[in-house]
Order: structure tokens, then C-alpha cells, then sequence
């Protein structure tokens, strides 16, 4: 039997310091050759669009895919996460928080490789839902504590 997550379970299980450290280990093993990741399909339909990702990460043991589905009333976010032994759905989960952890453990990871040691300011261009993560991680490399209302 899958495992269902929700929205809110994602909230409470993942961290961004434990989403930074997956996302840095997978950056790792898809530049060694470790891991594969098939880039954003789209297919379109009169009212809407569904988009399609994949990845493979072997020596993890899973393989899996997130599909998003826009229109004009609704965007729904899903991941399914299968075993890479033997094809057994483990997970489905809903994934737009997801998402936007992700996005924001990306920031990280090239923010903990290329920023300068000594850096005391942060930009940060954009806004919406992805920016919520990427001000926690300006404010975790700068060794500040987060101030927001909204900081996890």
C-alpha cells in the first residue's frame, strides 16, 4: 500500500536544511552520472495544459515523477515515488509545498557552493510562493535569525 501525503503532512515532515541536503546529494549524483532527470514535457489540451517531469536517483532506490495539471480554476501538483527495484508505487504525494521547498533547497545549494563566505547582503528577485524559501535560506546564510511571520 502507498504511502498518501498531503499538503499539509509535506509542512510538517520537510525541513528546508533536510531539503537542502537531498537536493545538494542529488545535484551530486546527477553530475557524476549517478542519477537521471528528464526535462518538463508539456501536453496541451483546449482548456488546459499537464506538465510532466521525471527522475531516476538508483543508488537511493527510487524513481519517480511530478505532474502538474493548470487551468484556468485549479493547479494541481502531484509526485508519485516508485521503488527502483522493483517498480512498487511507495508514495503519492500532493506536491505543490513540495515544490516550493524544492525550489528553495535549489537556491541553497548554489548559495552554499558559489556565495563567498564573507558575504553579509543578500538579493533576492521575485516574488509569489517561491520566494517564502528563498528568503529563509538569505537569512540562514547570512547566520541571521529568520524575523518573518511566516519562516519556518
Amino acid at each position: 500500500m502507498a504511502l498518501h501525503l498531503t499538503e499539509q503532512n509535506v509542512e510538517q515532515l520537510l525541513t528546508m536544511p533536510m531539503a537542502i541536503e537531498a537536493v545538494d546529494e542529488a545535484f551530486r549524483q546527477l553530475g557524476s552520472g549517478q542519477a537521471e532527470n528528464l526535462p518538463r514535457r508539456r501536453l496541451h489540451s483546449a482548456k488546459g495544459m499537464m506538465h510532466l517531469m521525471a527522475a531516476s536517483l538508483p543508488s537511493c532506490g527510487y524513481f519517480g515523477y511530478k505532474t502538474y495539471t493548470v487551468f484556468p480554476e485549479r493547479v494541481q501538483f502531484t509526485v508519485c515515488l516508485h521503488s527502483s527495484e522493483n517498480g512498487e508505487l511507495l508514495a503519492l504525494i500532493e506536491a505543490d509545498r513540495l515544490g516550493q521547498i524544492r525550489t528553495g533547497a535549489a537556491s541553497g545549494v548554489a548559495t552554499r557552493w558559489m556565495a563567498r563566505i564573507d558575504t553579509k547582503v543578500v538579493g533576492i528577485i521575485g516574488a509569489g510562493a517561491n520566494s517564502r524559501p528563498a528568503r529563509c535560506l538569505a537569512a540562514e546564510r547570512l547566520r541571521r535569525p529568520l524575523r518573518w511571520p511566516w519562516a519556518w
